[in-house]
């Protein structure tokens, strides 16, 4: 059965975007605000007690100086690395850097 559920994206203006990485943990959103953000979710227990994922932001910035149309993961085996294009005619790399949770 498919649940759907609302995240508050916190983009300022449509989203057109939305990319699952190979293992479907984290999830990467492109808007017309010029941004990406990535989430990651998390495991929490609801009242029922029964176990859902929500899903948490935990990077945000600004890509390009325009609409940013298309974002995707590139394959693990290259790390954490989403490209992204524009319609400020460009298309950029962005590999995170940094330690991350060794939960993860």
């Amino acid at each position: 059965m498919f649940v759907a559920r609302n995240i508050r994206t916190e983009h300022k203006d449509l989203i057109h975007d939305v990319a699952y990485d190979f293992y479907g943990t984290r999830m990467a959103t492109c808007s017309s605000d010029q941004t990406v953000r990535v989430w990651d979710v998390v495991e929490s227990a609801n009242s029922t007690s029964q176990q859902h994922k929500d899903w948490s932001c935990t990077a945000a910035w600004k890509a390009h100086s325009g609409s940013v149309w298309k974002v995707t993961w590139a394959n693990p085996e290259f790390g954490q690395v989403i490209a992204t294009c524009s319609f400020d005619r460009t298309a950029a790399v962005w590999e995170e850097v940094g330690k991350r949770d060794p939960d993860f």
